[in-house]
């Protein structure tokens, strides 16, 4: 070997040498540096800064700071290892069934707006567009909100009226899915809730399901009933159209 080729080597061995050295130098420092996940730091803290990666990551330093690039593996329900009270629900929300939170929420995502990314807004009211329910869609069908008339996309219909479509689909305040359920979960079927903030106000939704319906009595309107085998003839829900 000449001496140009042991100078290659060499450097080629240095290199690698340093880069083991300072990655393995920011994985003591910590995880979020200014070479390493630096963009965390321009979010409002995901979690409490006593947290360590490990208390979500399985071995982070050996199989991930040393730059291998694959995401370290993660604890088996490490999110009700710490948040177990969306688990005592009577009715919880599938992905939290299946230890899959990430399907809804991003855990390195901003606390600002409680780890959910833009397709998801916490409004009471909205002005119905496919984007601002972009999160939902991404598991439920958009059938369900797409058509005001409607045999087979929803359960919540009085005869063939959609409901859903009724409360949700409007150019100006429509209904949020948070203002008749709970997102994690409830202790009544189709994760109804017992009660929403409207303000400062605590509305109850008095929700009691039926064979063929269900019927309300919330803050907002009075008692309605609807029926999935009602006939056209029928007409919409007792009380009217939600305003």
């Amino acid at each position: 070997m000449n001496f140009q080729s042991m100078r290659s080597l060499f450097s080629t061995i240095f290199l690698l040498a340093f880069f083991l050295w300072t990655g393995l130098a920011a994985a003591r420092a910590g995880c979020v540096t200014s070479q390493c996940h630096a963009g965390f730091t321009e979010k409002r803290p995901t979690h409490p800064a006593e947290a360590e990666c490990s208390s979500c990551h399985l071995d982070p330093e050996d199989k991930h700071a040393g730059g291998g690039g694959e995401p370290p593996a993660l604890h088996e329900d490490m999110c009700v290892a710490c948040h177990d009270t969306v688990l005592a629900h009577r009715y919880p929300h599938s992905p939290v069934t299946r230890s899959s939170c990430h399907l809804c929420h991003d855990p390195h995502g901003d606390m600002a707006r409680k780890l959910l990314p833009a397709g998801y807004s916490d409004k009471t009211f909205i002005n119905y567009s496919d984007e601002a329910y972009r999160l939902c869609f991404s598991c439920h069908k958009r059938d369900l909100l797409m058509f005001p008339d409607t045999s087979y996309s929803t359960g919540f219909r009085h005869g063939t009226v959609n409901l859903h479509y009724l409360h949700v689909n409007k150019a100006n305040r429509g209904r949020s899915c948070k203002l008749c359920h709970e997102m994690h979960g409830a202790e009544q079927p189709k994760m109804m809730a017992a009660a929403v903030s409207f303000g400062n106000w605590r509305m109850p939704v008095n929700f009691r399901i039926t064979e063929n319906g269900g019927s309300c009595s919330p803050g907002c309107h009075e008692t309605r009933q609807y029926d999935r085998r009602a006939t056209a003839a029928a007409g919409r829900p007792a009380g009217g159209q939600t305003n």
